[in-house]
């Protein structure tokens, strides 16, 4: 799993934000025991995706067992959602990654737990 494109210096406390008035907003969940290093998703994709959102200057954490149990979260503060829906709409736009490629992977991810 290449995480290179993270800066896991960045990613903010998620717990931490939990605990004051707000709550993080999350965009991407999947079994935490499908994670590998650091609390990521086993798809490289989207921790490229997570790389580049974070290089867009939207502050994001992984939020292990946020608000379920056995599953892990992508999340943003508040005050960003618009620019992580442009950024999302313009990444998920390309051939790259596809359209609504977040979704469905969250998706597939889940039933490889059924």
């Amino acid at each position: 799993m290449r995480s290179n494109s993270i800066d896991f210096d960045l990613l903010f406390d998620a717990d931490e934000y939990f605990r004051t008035e707000y709550s993080p907003w999350t965009f991407f969940a999947y079994p935490t025991s499908l994670a590998v290093e650091k609390g990521l998703p086993p798809d490289e994709p989207a921790c490229q995706m997570l790389g580049e959102i974070q290089s867009r200057g939207i502050e994001v954490a992984i939020w292990i067992n946020g608000i379920g149990n056995d599953t892990n979260y992508f999340c943003y503060k508040k005050h960003d959602i618009h620019r992580l829906m442009d950024a999302l709409s313009e990444l998920e736009a390309s051939d790259r990654f596809g359209e609504n490629y977040l979704s469905k992977r969250c998706d597939e991810l889940f039933e490889l737990l059924e």
